[in-house]
């Protein structure tokens, strides 16, 4: 990897760490400059506005996001799938401490309304998630392993919403509590002989 990819590299991860940590907007671009330990002139070649640095950070995740899914969607059967994929989640917040919480669901609730750009990602992220998990909802439904009155449309987005409540709660108590109890819920909705 050349020099100048590996300097993007690291302002992409550090800026990711503030912006989840601290939102976009109070995070300034001195401080992205301090944690980072490039020169102004620097950033801004790679990053022309702190703008585009926000939008290449949320694609840079989102890319990373859906390629942990697509590992994290295995097992012996669409049910084991999804609820694999939830413990993946709780590891990748179990990697951070739960600091931050999730940078998807903190961009949302800060950007979605005042930025088209930032919302249309987003939306690209969660819509991605949902669509994820309906396939294999609906794989589970068709072989008759799914018992459900929801349709498969309405779980799918349910679990992503249960999973980002969660993952907010166990930033708020700062443990993995609340996300354990979300991720059994999910596992009671899906498979209740097995809870």
């Amino acid at each position: 990897m050349d020099k100048g990819r590996k300097t993007r590299n690291h302002i992409l991860r550090e800026s990711r760490r503030l912006f989840t940590a601290n939102g976009f907007q109070q995070t300034s671009i001195s401080q992205i400059i301090a944690v980072t330990g490039v020169k102004k002139g620097n950033l801004y070649y790679h990053f022309p506005s702190k703008e585009e640095l926000g939008i290449a950070v949320l694609l840079d995740a989102a890319e990373e996001f859906s390629a942990i899914l697509d590992r994290s969607l295995t097992g012996a059967d669409p049910i084991r799938k999804i609820i694999h994929s939830c413990q993946a989640i709780m590891e990748l917040m179990r990697q951070t401490h739960f600091a931050g919480g999730c940078l998807f669901g903190n961009t949302a609730l800060e950007m979605s309304g005042t930025n088209p750009r930032f919302g249309k990602i987003l939306q690209d992220v969660f819509g991605n998630w949902t669509e994820k998990l309906q396939a294999e909802l609906q794989r589970a439904k068709n072989s008759g392993q799914l018992n459900c009155n929801l349709t498969v449309e309405s779980l799918a987005v349910s679990i992503v919403a249960i999973l980002e409540g969660g993952i907010m709660l166990s930033r708020v108590y700062e443990n993995q509590k609340a996300l354990e109890h979300c991720i059994l819920t999910i596992k009671t909705l899906l498979d209740p002989e097995q809870t």
